[in-house]
């Protein structure tokens, strides 16, 4: 693997790197010409970081810029959207919304984006993608967006799952329609369908929709808030992290994935408040207990109608005294728990 990551850190402070991309080239190029016969190219969770020079790098460009018609397995193209969109992230600090515009360049539609976002959330996957960029592709092509909504194309987006396994996946779409995008027309979530499991989460919706929070005015800002720096890159074991959040009934960024647990929320309905606390993958597991995660950050979101993720949407961040005080100081409380800290007087 190219060791890249110098050169990132200086696009992440603004300085000119052409010099030294320029030097790695010739490494670039040769690697990006055997890239497709590596059998690592083909796994889900390995990230390639020269990708992070995609707007450096001729060599990385063109590989791009020509891959997306040779793609003939409809998984890894999503998968490779997915693992771009991570190391842009990783490597520069870029949002999810910002390198997706790439992939757009390089062929990827508003389609494949809408399906990647779906796999993203009920594969047994350690990379996130965020709502915000399903959110774009939905409007940008909102004819499939409501086909999706009524349940078609599934076979055709994924036939790698067996038809039985669709349901969950109209699920996740139903549930970000109405609950991340807030469509307004319920009809499809009024109507008699064949399927009892459809017309049970279509009521599951509906009585989410009937609970949209009040809204509340933030505190006062100049007052003497937690430190949340202070769980930047803490170590969170497994086995109490997991036990901790049950005791405090906090929700999982994203309950459908089967293997890993990225984010643990704290959630105020009626308010409409959240908080939550990134960390890396960790295993479910109960084999797993001794293993330990990184916190990668702690944010506060504002919402209507309740949807978690393991990656926080932009869209929906806050700054902290946005919100009640109250609410901080209680995430905070709930946070140092998860950790194994001892309580401050700031978290009072």
């Amino acid at each position: 693997m190219i060791d890249v990551t110098g050169i990132c850190e200086a696009i992440k402070r603004g300085e000119d790197v052409t010099d030294a991309a320029a030097e790695i080239e010739p490494k670039i190029k040769r690697f990006c010409e055997i890239r497709n016969d590596n059998i690592l190219e083909k796994c889900a969770e390995i990230l390639d970081s020269v990708d992070a020079l995609y707007d450096v790098s001729a060599s990385v460009k063109r590989y791009w810029n020509t891959i997306y018609p040779t793609i003939t397995d409809i998984e890894y193209k999503y998968q490779k959207l997915i693992r771009f969109v991570n190391t842009c992230e990783q490597l520069l600090g870029m949002s999810h919304t910002e390198s997706v515009h790439k992939m757009k360049e390089c062929g990827w539609t508003a389609r494949d984006i809408m399906a990647a976002y779906i796999h993203s959330r009920v594969a047994a996957t350690q990379l996130r993608l965020s709502p915000d960029v399903a959110a774009e592709a939905a409007k940008e092509d909102w004819d499939t967006a409501l086909q999706l909504l009524e349940g078609k194309d599934y076979e055709q987006l994924f036939p790698f799952y067996h038809t039985s396994y669709q349901i969950y996946r109209h699920f996740e779409w139903i549930d970000f329609m109405y609950c991340f995008m807030e469509y307004a027309d319920r009809t499809f979530l009024e109507k008699k369908h064949k399927s009892k499991r459809l017309c049970k989460y279509c009521e599951k919706v509906q009585e989410k929709l009937e609970q949209r929070p009040t809204e509340t005015e933030g505190s006062n800002k100049t007052a003497d808030y937690p430190d949340f720096a202070v769980f930047q890159n803490i170590t969170l074991q497994q086995d109490h992290v997991i036990r901790s959040a049950g005791r405090q009934k906090l929700y999982k960024g994203n309950e459908e994935n089967p293997h890993y647990i990225m984010s643990f929320h704290l959630a105020d309905k009626k308010s409409g408040c959240g908080a939550a606390i990134c960390f890396t993958p960790l295993n479910k597991g109960p084999e797993y207990y001794d293993t330990t995660a990184e916190v990668q950050g702690v944010y506060f979101y504002r919402f209507h109608y309740l949807y978690l993720s393991d990656y926080i949407p932009e869209s929906r961040r806050c700054a902290p005294e946005e919100l009640p005080e109250e609410f901080v100081r209680r995430a905070y409380r709930s946070f140092s728990m998860l950790a194994g800290m001892k309580q401050t007087d700031k978290g009072k």
